[in-house]
């Protein structure tokens, strides 16, 4: 799986649990921390996200 393929997976999970939060009825706030912190400091998020930074996953022009 691509980079960005990574982090998109990691942002659209993130994303269906703020909509689970944000939904009429009780909350954790706790759980829902731990859920997003499992999802986004999986290693292999952190991992795709300093190679992106570093400039790795930078498109190039090919002619």
């Amino acid at each position: 799986m691509r980079d960005i393929d990574i982090i998109n997976k990691a942002v659209e999970d993130a994303q269906a649990v703020l909509r689970d939060y944000i939904q009429p009825g009780p909350r954790d706030s706790l759980d829902t921390l731990a859920r997003m912190l499992e999802i986004l400091d999986h290693q292999d998020v952190v991992a795709a996200q300093e190679r992106l930074r570093k400039g790795y996953g930078r498109l190039r022009v090919v002619q």
